[in-house]
């Protein structure tokens, strides 16, 4: 009976270090992505508020290009150290420090450091059916930007991130059409405003 006892309360802590062991090795095993998003955004009703689609480009070291083309165009894009976030039609860009806290920066959970991501979360296992299988991440940090995270992959290959913040609001994010690990050049992440731009520096 005891030992039953034993094996019992050890489970939880064995299914959750085997999530973990899971997911950074998929990770692990991105060092860049390229394709399409579609991004949908819903209260706590379930009503759709916005939707966004568009293209993007992730790669380790903290790098991203993420441009949204519909309904508006808006382009961010990261080198490891700088984000640039410019609006095109306000012909507005906004420059700041890349911050490292993946709690405030969800784009960073496929071009970061995989061991950071097992620092910042507490990662279980949601569900899996078939091919696909869905990891809950917690962040750890104070003030995070989102209270839940859920990351599909279907086999090795990212499939959907859907993110929850406190008033229950949730954003889905969709991949389609992903090339995983193409070499990508360094000036893909990096940013010039267009001549007569407002420049907004934020430190």
């Amino acid at each position: 009976m005891a030992k039953w006892l034993v094996l019992a309360l050890l489970m939880p802590s064995l299914v959750w270090a085997s999530a973990t062991e899971t997911l950074l090795a998929k990770l692990g095993g991105l060092r860049s992505m390229s394709g399409h998003f579609e991004q949908s955004m819903v209260n706590s009703d379930g009503d759709r508020q916005q939707s966004a689609s568009g293209t993007m480009d992730v790669a380790r070291g903290n790098r991203f290009y993420w441009k949204t083309e519909a309904p508006f165009e808006q382009l961010a894009v990261s080198d490891g150290k700088t984000v640039w976030v410019y609006d095109v039609d306000l012909e507005q860009v906004v420059v700041r420090p890349l911050t490292p806290d993946l709690g405030n920066t969800p784009a960073l959970l496929f071009g970061g450091d995989p061991q950071r991501v097992g620092q910042a979360f507490e990662i279980s296992e949601l569900e899996s059916e078939g091919a696909n299988i869905t990891y809950r991440l917690k962040p750890k940090g104070a003030d995070p930007l989102f209270d839940t995270l859920d990351v599909t992959f279907h086999g090795d290959t990212p499939h959907s991130m859907r993110l929850r913040d406190a008033l229950g609001q949730q954003t889905l994010i969709r991949f389609q059409d992903l090339t995983l690990n193409r070499s990508l050049p360094a000036e893909r992440f990096s940013f010039t405003p267009p001549e007569g731009t407002d420049v907004i520096r934020q430190e």
